[in-house]
């Protein structure tokens, strides 16, 4: 189903607005106008603070001023670092400092690593879109909007309308400020550092905000000037506001309208709020529906949506993954394999589910899950609201534990499939480090975790095989296990030739090892029942016949 759309649509990126926020900080340091003063002391700092700011010039400014600890600092740099840059960049710079022999150059390395300015202080402004949740804003002094037509908005489009003159207050340059936006200009430097916070949509393509402002139609409505090469202030805000939208390629409309790659009749609701979407009805029965939205959406847009996932195993084909956002809910006693290079994974009240993944070049967020098992490698992994969840997990970045979680296992990375080695280098990762042991959790007074996670014993750590064959070249574990976790695989292994060795030496007749098989035949049978993996390996029966 084609929908007429006008011919540029604008809204907040959802990379920073859904998976960069941290919720639960005050709001204090994230004003505009403190914002603004720090963006005046990176010019003031010649070239480690502008255009771009180094760590130890951000670390040092947030401490003093925003009364920030060392780690919450680091956690909003690399934050902003990862989701403001590409995966190219920020992979090259982990392979030089991999490189490093001691650690006082890793230590150099680390204070020099740089970031947009703007772009880390539109960051950091954007952490107050929390706060629209609670109605309780006090960024400014004009009320909160509560008529029906901007409640009925998300979220990031409220507080985009609410607070674009703050956010371009941010941006203003320092001989301008105090003067009337109509008076202002804003450069191109400032409007591309803008643009990190939109995404613009037109001629059924995703386009830069300074080049879709710079095309004739668009330059003489915000006054541009090829001679100063700037823009009216007011004019940009003016536009930016006629053109904001709701983002209209959501995981809804995904389910709704997009084309079904797998789908299976389901059982009565349980609750009104289980309503499943399906050609835009409401539906009476949860429905198991795999969708894929790559008929109407530009290449960077492409999502696959997947919802009531229960008792089965689902297997994606590498093409239909590949390069997409992947969107994963109210999933229960499931194994979902999504072995490909995707940008996104987002998975929302999901229970007691396997989820294996290949490499996600983007963030892995998990909000509302219980029980679940992941296995997968990712740029970033943010967890909210989870409890009981066991990671076993390749990252570059801490993961992060935010509001909610309790009872997190972390492990290293357990297994491999043949096309994993292509999937990495697509995506642009290398694998240089893994900071899986290493989580944040900013929520906790001690700002490591607390209580909220644990490691998996060395004893309880096992490899997981994939139950099916994949085309590629890699044969063992991308990773290098910590030394602990490698002696206990090996331990597991010698256990097991050891046992083989044992019946070959007892020198059993033809009737006894009839019986030791049958014994442990029944054995197996006893403890696939009493574990629940039988309906597991059922399903693979299931999908081997299929195949």
């Amino acid at each position: 189903m084609h929908v007429d759309i006008p011919r540029v649509l604008v809204w907040p990126n959802q990379d920073i607005f859904k998976h960069g926020i941290l919720a639960g900080f005050p709001a204090s340091f994230g004003t505009a106008e403190n914002l603004s003063k720090f963006l005046m002391y990176c010019r003031s700092k010649g070239k480690n603070g502008w255009p771009s700011v180094c760590y130890a010039i951000w670390e040092s400014y947030a401490q003093r001023h925003f009364n920030m600890s060392h780690d919450l600092a680091h956690l909003f740099f690399e934050s902003c670092r990862h989701i403001c840059m590409s995966m190219k960049d920020t992979s090259a710079w982990e392979d030089r400092y991999a490189s490093c022999s001691s650690e006082d150059t890793k230590s150099r390395m680390r204070d020099k690593v740089s970031v947009n300015a703007i772009h880390l202080a539109l960051y950091m402004y954007s952490q107050n879109v929390t706060l629209m949740q609670t109605q309780k804003f006090s960024l400014r002094s004009e009320e909160f909007p509560t008529d029906r037509k901007a409640k009925k908005k998300s979220i990031d489009v409220r507080f985009i309308e609410t607070f674009l003159s703050d956010i371009i207050h941010i941006l203003s340059e320092p001989d301008s400020k105090g003067l009337p936006l109509d008076k202002q200009s804003m450069t191109i430097l400032n409007i591309t550092s803008l643009g990190i916070m939109f995404t613009v949509y037109t001629e059924n393509s995703i386009r830069p905000l300074h080049e879709v402002l710079q095309q004739q139609s668009h330059a003489s409505v915000c006054s541009f000037s090829k001679l100063t090469q700037s823009f009216n202030t007011q004019q940009v805000r003016t536009w930016l506001l006629d053109h904001m939208h709701a983002n209209p390629f959501t995981s809804k409309r995904c389910l709704m309208h997009g084309k079904t790659v797998y789908q299976k009749p389901g059982r009565p609701l349980r609750r009104s709020s289980d309503i499943s979407l399906d050609n835009g009805s409401t539906n009476t029965l949860t429905r198991c529906r795999i969708t894929v939205n790559d008929h109407e959406t530009p290449k960077e847009h492409r999502l696959l949506a997947m919802q009531y996932v229960s008792r089965q195993i689902s297997v994606l084909s590498p093409e239909t993954l590949l390069n997409h956002r992947v969107h994963v809910t109210h999933c229960n006693d499931a194994s979902v394999y999504l072995l490909s290079s995707m940008k996104c994974i987002s998975v929302k009240q999901c229970s007691r589910t396997t989820l294996v993944t290949g490499p996600v070049s983007g963030t892995l967020y998990l909000t509302g899950c219980i029980s679940m098992r992941i296995i997968c490698i990712a740029r970033r992994i943010v967890l909210r609201n989870c409890h009981g969840c066991k990671l076993y997990i390749l990252t570059p970045t801490r993961p992060l534990l935010l509001a909610g979680c309790n009872d997190i296992t972390l492990a290293p990375y357990n297994t491999f499939y043949r096309g994993l080695a292509g999937h990495l280098s697509h995506a642009n990762f290398t694998v240089v480090r893994n900071l899986w042991d290493q989580p944040a959790s900013p929520m906790c007074p001690d700002g490591d975790g607390g209580k909220v996670y644990q490691k998996l014993p060395p004893e309880q750590f096992h490899l997981f095989s994939i139950p099916f064959n994949t085309e590629g070249t890699t044969t063992g574990l991308v990773n290098k296990l910590p030394p602990e976790y490698e002696a206990g695989t090996l331990r597991a292994r010698e256990r097991v030739n050891k046992w083989y060795d044992n019946v070959q030496k007892c020198d059993l007749s033809e009737s006894q090892t009839a019986q030791l098989a049958s014994t442990l035949q029944a054995r197996f049978h006893d403890w696939l029942e009493s574990s629940g993996h039988h309906k597991e390996l059922e399903a693979l029966i299931k999908l081997r016949d299929k195949s």
